[in-house]
């Protein structure tokens, strides 16, 4: 079976923050914005990878985008960044942002770019992960979001 980025569905939550945990991120606010997050399940159910979007007006923050690691290099993680951006796109966001200390070339790769600190929005500024979630060395990565033509 192929496997594929689907909505987070309440039972999956266990099985996404055991996931975090094993990939030594944070379990912060995940529960709280379930409604935006995606997983990958294996045919038994078992969640081997998981992505969120958080909202802040109108950008949003990627976050615990984790796939296990009997499943890297399948093209999982890509899924699920692109469920989160299309998801960004339908609610009308205009960029995505992330943190990260360890996948820059990753995320570059996938159309984010670094930008300073001091750009972030103020929701972003406001949000759990960059006051406190993630260290300052920490790199801010932005990517605009595309929006469909209205009319």
């Amino acid at each position: 079976m192929m496997l594929r980025a689907e909505p987070a569905r309440p039972h999956d939550l266990r099985g996404a923050l055991d996931l975090l945990g094993r990939s030594e991120l944070t379990h912060q606010d995940v529960s709280e914005g379930w409604g935006h997050y995606f997983v990958v399940r294996e045919d038994d159910g078992r969640v081997v990878g998981v992505a969120g979007l958080e909202l802040h007006g109108d950008v949003g923050l990627l976050r615990s985008v984790a796939v296990d690691p009997d499943y890297r290099g399948q093209g999982l993680a890509k899924a699920l960044v692109e469920a989160v951006l299309a998801r960004a796109e339908r609610v009308g966001l205009r960029a995505v942002y992330l943190l990260t200390t360890s996948a820059r070339d990753y995320f570059s790769r996938h159309g984010f770019s670094e930008c300073s600190r001091d750009e972030a929005p103020d929701g972003i500024r406001e949000s759990w992960e960059f006051r406190t979630g993630c260290p300052s060395t920490a790199a801010l990565m932005q990517r605009p979001v595309a929006q469909a033509p209205r009319g």
